[in-house]
């Protein structure tokens, strides 16, 4: 069932990719996929359900395989790395890149929410590397940073993705981080104040909601802290009362980010030494100082 609706996913973006959302009709994709017009609307109940479900899938795709990149003690090889990943699989999957520009350009008030998510995702994304790698340094001209990043990135995944420009994906990420570099410490050298702050951005980029980078990071170490319980040397049902934690921090964590409740979450694990490491990184994570 899953590899039905997967493979009748990518046949529908490379169509959509080709001949635009509206060219497209479900026959054309149902006929294409060898399955009937009635098959397609036992998985997708409209052609837009169709486009917003393979767009979020790319998004979530995307978003973990950036959450799997761990280059321990240096932000900007992990930044870059992070680049050429991008670049990787705008190579592997162009035709749902292809689709995804053409339903931004011709479909974007039935995507609007899908593609400000996003959106939102990308700019934090941004944040989270820049604020890693040059800290509070970067306060008065972060949003101008952020910017220029943007900048960077998308002049470059215009010439490789549409272009059809051949680039060494790993040498990419690298002179890209690099050349920001170049851009920011002449800000900081020669400049007062920034151009842009965050009170001029719009409000949906100031919220405190998590990424969905942020979230899968998070969920990785929650689920790194369930198995390391598994090893304690304690009763089962303290290990039970931990578990318990452990979901409370999932729904405070990933959805309410109550700084308080989540900071009394954590202490519970400070008995533990194998435990320390990962409520350290739940810390660092939400942005929140340990008790």
């Amino acid at each position: 069932m899953l590899e039905k609706k997967k493979k009748l996913m990518e046949i529908g973006m490379k169509l959509i990719a080709e001949k635009g959302y509206h060219n497209t009709s479900v026959q054309e994709i149902a006929n294409k996929a060898g399955i009937s017009k009635g098959s397609f609307y036992s998985y997708f109940p409209s052609k837009k359900a169709f486009t917003i479900t393979t767009v979020k899938a790319f998004h979530i795709q995307v978003m973990e395989e950036l959450s799997q990149v761990d280059v321990e003690g240096d932000d900007k090889e992990c930044f870059a790395k992070q680049i050429a990943i991008l670049m990787k699989y705008m190579e592997q999957h162009k035709d749902h890149i292809m689709m995804y520009f053409r339903s931004n350009i011709l479909i974007i008030e039935e995507l609007d929410q899908q593609l400000s998510d996003v959106r939102v995702d990308h700019f934090h994304w941004l944040k989270d590397n820049l604020e890693k790698i040059y800290g509070k340094q970067l306060r008065e001209f972060l949003i101008d940073s952020i910017i220029q990043a943007e900048g960077l990135l998308h002049s470059y995944f215009h010439w490789f993705v549409l272009e059809n420009v051949d680039l060494d994906k790993e040498q990419a990420g690298e002179f890209i981080v690099r050349r920001l570099h170049d851009l920011i410490m002449g800000m900081l050298k020669r400049e007062s104040s920034g151009l842009v702050d965050m009170a001029q951005i719009p409000e949906i980029y100031k919220s405190t909601r998590r990424s969905t980078l942020e979230k899968q990071t998070l969920q990785k170490v929650l689920n790194a802290l369930k198995e390391k319980i598994v090893l304690l040397d304690v009763q089962q049902s303290k290990k039970e009362r931990l578990y318990e934690v452990v979901r409370l921090l999932e729904k405070e964590g990933l959805e309410d980010c109550n700084i308080v409740v989540i900071q009394g979450l954590l202490a519970h694990f400070y008995a533990y030494d194998i435990l320390i490491e990962d409520v350290s990184k739940i810390a660092t994570i939400l942005n929140i100082e340990l008790l």
